[in-house]
């Protein structure tokens, strides 16, 4: 009798329980977890809150220009730019044996140059001379330091100059000139020619971009059209392509009437930028971190080929622009109107260990002489200043 009243109490509270189930959660226990356990997504922006900005350009190091597949000659604008070239034989020996036996008549000499980039109104003025250069110098550490110390005869030995809307350029060079290079190659207990140097008029305001040596541009080298007679034997054509080259680009620091931070290749102009990010708590996770720089385009001046990315680097110091060893450098990608890319890694080092900005240059800064100038951390119009959008972790 006492079992079964046992097992009929144990049933009664096992109905009682399964009446009182329902789906619906109640607030038991949520206040037993403390709100700074809670964790909370956000989403923070420039435009809905302000974040404190700052920028300034500047002239970088000169670059190491030896790497660049095309050589610069002209001015315009803020910058300019002068060329080197030299050109080595490669002929028979039947050729070879003509000219020691001065039997070998040189009848004339072009030069053909193929721009393939140009900085400037296509329209522009544009003429240089071209001298002989008489010291010796290399291609893979000619600098503008070098310039200076670089020696050539002041008399320009070219002349007839045709320019084909600027897709060819063909010139007369002095053929007395290459007559004395052909005999140095003939002669091998000699020196070799030292090239030419190619130097703008003052009037010119475009610059052009010619191929460097490299294996982008083989087929399109600035090559010598020599032709040469060896009377009552033949006349014939050689070519000579140019084996060695090297640019110098120099320039102001440009103005600007709006603001704008400004990046420039050649020269090169750097910029620094500095967001302030502090409103967000200091141990907060980074999930996405986009920067968005909008152009300037009154300001902006882009060559024929454009600048497709901007570069990114993390500062270790903003006043003393010293790049941080430790991150890679990140890229903004072009899109119509503005630049755009994801930082986040950068944004999580600010959250974590300091902020010191960030470093912003071409990408193809070697390759152009573009300018491109950013709307600024002051613009009139906050919605063109630059964009930080940040998803980001934290405890409540």
């Amino acid at each position: 009798m006492l079992n079964k009243l046992i097992r009929l109490f144990a049933i009664s509270i096992l109905l009682i329980g399964l009446i009182s189930c329902n789906d619906d959660p109640t607030s038991l226990g949520s206040n037993i977890l403390p709100n700074k356990d809670l964790i909370n997504v956000s989403q923070i922006n420039s435009l809905d809150s302000v974040f404190q900005q700052k920028a300034r350009f500047y002239n970088s190091d000169t670059l190491d220009l030896s790497s660049s597949t095309k050589i610069f000659l002209g001015k315009n604008g803020n910058v300019e730019s002068t060329m080197l070239m030299e050109f080595l034989f490669f002929f028979p020996d039947s050729i070879k044996e003509a000219i020691l036996g001065d039997s070998l008549i040189v009848k004339s000499v072009v030069m053909e140059l193929e721009p393939i980039y140009t900085k400037g109104n296509a329209s522009n003025y544009f003429n240089f001379s071209v001298h002989e250069i008489t010291s010796d110098w290399n291609s893979l550490d000619f600098s503008v330091e070098d310039l200076s110390s670089l020696q050539y005869n002041p008399e320009d030995i070219s002349s007839n100059h045709i320019l084909s809307g600027d897709t060819l350029i063909t010139i007369d060079i002095d053929k007395n000139v290459v007559t004395d290079w052909l005999k140095l190659y003939a002669n091998e207990t000699q020196e070799t020619n030292y090239g030419v140097y190619f130097n703008f008029e003052n009037a010119t305001d475009k610059i052009l971009g010619f191929p460097a040596i490299s294996s982008l541009y083989d087929s399109v080298l600035t090559r010598l059209k020599i032709v040469v007679e060896v009377p009552n034997y033949y006349t014939d054509t050689l070519t000579a392509q140019v084996t060695s080259d090297a640019h110098v680009v120099k320039g102001e620091l440009p103005t600007t009437n709006n603001h704008s931070i400004i990046i420039q290749g050649g020269i090169p102009i750097h910029s620094n930028l500095f967001i302030d990010v502090s409103k967000i708590p200091q141990y907060s996770i980074i999930n996405k971190a986009t920067l968005k720089l909008f152009i300037d385009e009154s300001e902006s001046e882009i060559g024929t080929i454009a600048s497709d990315y901007i570069k990114v680097a993390l500062l270790d110091d903003y006043e003393s622009s010293k790049v941080s060893t430790f991150y890679s450098a990140l890229n903004l990608e072009l899109d119509s109107l503005f630049y755009s890319g994801e930082i986040t890694t950068y944004v999580q080092e600010w959250i974590t260990n300091g902020n010191n900005g960030m470093k912003l240059y071409l990408s193809n800064e070697v390759e152009s002489l573009n300018k491109v100038a950013i709307s600024g951390t002051d613009n009139s119009d906050v919605k063109l200043r630059p964009y930080l959008e940040i998803i980001y972790t934290s405890k409540n």
